[in-house]
C-alpha cells in the first residue's frame, strides 16, 4: 500500500512539474518569439545602435539650431542697439530743426539802440555774425524776439526792419541760446568780437546768463521738393 501510495505520489509530483515547465517554455516563446535568445540580443543591439545614431543625428541639429538662435539673438540685439541710435539721432535731429519746445539754461542777448541812430535793415548781416559765432559755441536752439531759428530761418532786410520767419522784426531784439553760457559769452565778448562791432556802429548788447530758458517750437513748414531719401540696403537681410 505504502508503494502504490509513493508512486502516485511521484506521478503527480511528476505531472506538476512538466506543467511547469510547458508554462516556462511557452513564457518564453511569447517573449522571444520564434527566436533564439542569441538572435533577439542582436536585434536588441541594432535597434540601440540605431537610436544612438539618431540621438546623434537630433543633437547635432539641436546644436546648430542654438547656434542659429544665437546668431539671430545677436543680430536682434543690434538691431535694437541701432535704432535706439536712430531714434536718438531723430531726437536731436528734431531739436535741431524746431519740431520741440525746448528749455534750458543758456545765455540771453539783447541788442538795443538809440531810435533813428542805426537802421537794423541795413546792419542785418551783423545778426548773422552773431548767429554764427553762437552756432560755433555749440549752442542747441536759438530764438530771436520768440521766432524759433533753424536752417530753414530766413533773415531778410525789409525797408528798416528785418524779417525773421516772415516776422517782422525791430529793435530791442532779444536772442535767447540754450547751451553752456561760458563758452556762448566767450565766443561773443573776445576782442574785436561781434559784441564790439555791434558796439562800434552804434548797438548796445546786453548779456545775461539764465538757469533755465524756455524757445518755442518752429511754426512754419518745412517741405522738400526736390531731395529725396537714399536707403542703404540692410546687408544682414533682417
Amino acid at each position: 500500500m505504502n508503494k502504490l501510495w509513493q508512486k502516485i505520489m511521484l506521478f503527480i509530483i511528476s505531472v506538476i512539474l512538466g506543467i511547469v515547465l510547458m508554462t516556462q517554455i511557452r513564457t518564453t516563446n511569447n517573449v522571444l518569439g520564434n527566436e533564439t535568445p542569441h538572435n533577439k540580443a542582436s536585434d536588441l543591439n541594432n535597434e540601440f545602435a540605431e537610436l544612438t545614431l539618431e540621438k546623434n543625428k537630433l543633437r547635432e541639429e539641436l546644436d546648430q539650431l542654438k547656434e542659429s538662435s544665437k546668431k539671430n539673438e545677436e543680430a536682434y540685439m543690434q538691431k535694437e542697439e541701432e535704432l535706439e541710435r536712430l531714434n536718438e539721432e531723430l531726437k536731436k535731429q528734431k531739436i535741431l530743426s524746431g519740431f520741440y519746445d525746448v528749455k534750458g539754461p543758456g545765455t540771453i542777448i539783447t541788442i538795443d539802440a538809440e531810435p533813428n541812430s542805426v537802421s537794423l535793415a541795413y546792419s542785418h548781416q551783423y545778426i548773422l555774425a552773431l548767429i554764427s559765432y553762437l552756432n560755433n559755441a555749440g549752442v542747441e536752439a536759438i530764438s530771436i524776439n520768440g521766432q524759433r531759428y533753424t536752417n530753414y530761418t530766413e533773415i531778410v532786410p525789409v525797408l528798416d526792419h528785418i524779417n525773421i520767419n516772415g516776422v517782422a522784426m525791430v529793435l530791442p531784439l532779444e536772442i535767447k541760446a540754450i547751451g553752456f553760457s561760458r563758452t556762448i559769452e566767450a565766443s561773443l565778448n573776445f576782442v574785436g568780437g561781434i559784441v564790439s562791432q555791434l558796439g562800434n556802429i552804434g548797438y548796445t548788447v546786453e548779456i545775461e546768463s539764465s538757469p533755465e530758458i524756455f524757445i518755442n517750437r518752429y511754426d512754419g513748414e518745412i517741405e522738400f521738393k526736390y531731395a529725396v531719401p537714399v536707403y542703404v540696403e540692410d546687408e544682414t537681410g533682417l
